[in-house]
């Protein structure tokens, strides 16, 4: 089975080598195609020194990001299609797990896995909070996060491919046509990739196009309702990462008040809030013991673990397993960071397992291994 993984890029050329060795970590074969339109040849430097499957390569203008996907894949081969920013990058596995699935169930056109987000610098922020296995809920919101979906070729050209003239939402625009139109989903409870997050993100610019085509996704396949809360909760994700006025630390708050009643009203009906391996949806708050997997590209050895955390004076760091010597520090009257050291993983990922011994909900803040 060949995967073809389309990179455009513009700039990043210092985060592009990740990205890079995560594909070169991957046990699968491969077609890579990179779409440059970076205007001077920093990128180009970088894919000098890669020794990867490099099918397709241009440099030079582009009609956009999904122009330049479409692009890659019009010029490469493989069964199973899929694209990763120059930002992002894949767990050392993900794509043999996803092969896995494709080779055991032929019916299967779409598999979609977990993603963590981190920070510019590698750090766990948490796991990607909107990821449902009901795929039915694609058409209220984007469940499916964009570098951990791979499709089969035949189903994106029964779809159409990717709508050029996007360029916001063009990943959430294929997936509910690939929906609408049969397409068999199949969700892979396992983190397949990590997403950076950080202002200068094209997701993060709070453009007002981007509020357009969110809108005009949302108006083809939901009632006025559902597409106004829908909205509401695009632009409060947006504001929790940067509010810039009064007016929108006010909307913010607003709007965080009523999420909270709402999870209340949930709690005292029995219904449970999300959880990604022990780690709640958005809050980040974990009961006793959660679970965190983290890529090492790069890393030396041995590996430095930082874990701040609120309300967890004694938490246990385990690497597959093996609990680890801490040191605590605390910095307030509920804050504290936990460091550990350990030696780089053979797998190139950091599992690890974090249980608090105070007997009460706590929240992960960050996480960082360098």
């Amino acid at each position: 089975m060949l995967f073809s993984i389309a990179i455009p890029v513009r700039g990043q050329a210092d985060l592009l080598p990740t990205a890079l060795a995560s594909i070169e970590a991957q046990s699968a074969q491969i077609e890579l195609a990179v779409m440059d339109a970076t205007p001077d040849t920093s990128v180009q430097d970088v894919l000098a020194a890669y020794h990867g499957t490099l099918a397709y390569r241009r440099h030079g203008p582009d009609d956009g990001q999904a122009a330049a996907i479409q692009e890659g894949w019009d010029r490469t081969d493989g069964e199973v299609l899929c694209w990763l920013c120059a930002d992002d990058y894949y767990f050392p596995d993900a794509l043999q797990q996803v092969r896995h699935i494709f080779e055991a169930e032929p019916d299967v056109d779409v598999v979609y896995g977990d993603s963590v987000f981190v920070n510019r610098e590698g750090n766990f922020l948490g796991y990607h909070p909107e990821i449902s296995a009901a795929i039915s809920a694609i058409l209220r919101g984007c469940c499916i996060s964009q570098p951990s979906c791979f499709v089969r070729r035949s189903a994106i050209a029964q779809a159409g491919g990717l709508d050029t003239k996007l360029h916001y939402v063009m990943d959430w625009n294929l997936w509910c046509r690939l929906y609408k139109a049969g397409a068999k989903f199949r969700y892979l409870p396992s983190p397949l990739s990590a997403v950076r997050v950080y202002p200068e993100t094209k997701t993060a610019s709070r453009s007002k196009d981007r509020y357009a085509e969110i809108n005009h996704q949302l108006a083809m396949n939901t009632d006025n309702l559902t597409r106004m809360r829908a909205l509401a909760g695009f632009y409060h994700y947006d504001l929790a990462s940067r509010r810039s006025t009064l007016a929108e630390c006010l909307l913010f708050i607003a709007i965080s008040g009523l999420r909270a009643a709402r999870k209340a009203l949930s709690a005292r009906s029995g219904v449970s809030g999300k959880r990604f391996y022990g780690i709640e949806a958005h809050s980040n708050q974990v009961q006793e013991a959660c679970e965190v997997g983290l890529p090492t590209y790069g890393m030396g050895n041995p590996i430095r673990i930082t874990v701040d955390c609120t309300a967890a004076p004694a938490l246990e760091i385990c690497v597959d397993g093996e609990p680890l010597q801490t040191i605590v520090a605390r910095s307030d009257s509920d804050r504290y960071t936990h460091t550990a050291v350990c030696a780089a993983p053979a797998t190139q990922v950091l599992r690890l397992t974090l249980r608090s011994r105070s007997g009460r909900p706590w929240t992960l803040l960050k996480l960082s291994a360098t």
